[in-house]
């Protein structure tokens, strides 16, 4: 039964890892992306302060756009 188990756990682990990491990465960009929709003269200095720039957020938001589940935890960050 322990060997059946810790290969299970492992799983688990890497599973949950995964989801936060996407739920990160999605939060943030919404986060930044408010922010600079509230104010977008200062979306040069907003961008520096997330330690992202114009270049490095784009492609943030690529990756979202080509994951589904960030798309999704995404848009719930936005609506919040």
């Amino acid at each position: 039964m322990r060997h059946i188990s810790l290969p299970a756990a492992l799983l688990l682990c890497i599973a949950s890892c995964a989801r936060d990491k996407t739920a990160g990465t999605a939060t943030t960009a919404a986060a930044i992306a408010k922010a600079i929709a509230a104010k977008p003269a200062a979306a040069d200095s907003i961008l520096k302060a997330n330690g992202q720039t114009s270049d490095s957020f784009e492609a943030m938001m690529y990756d979202i756009a080509s994951d589904s589940a960030m798309s999704v935890a995404y848009a719930a960050a936005r609506k919040k």
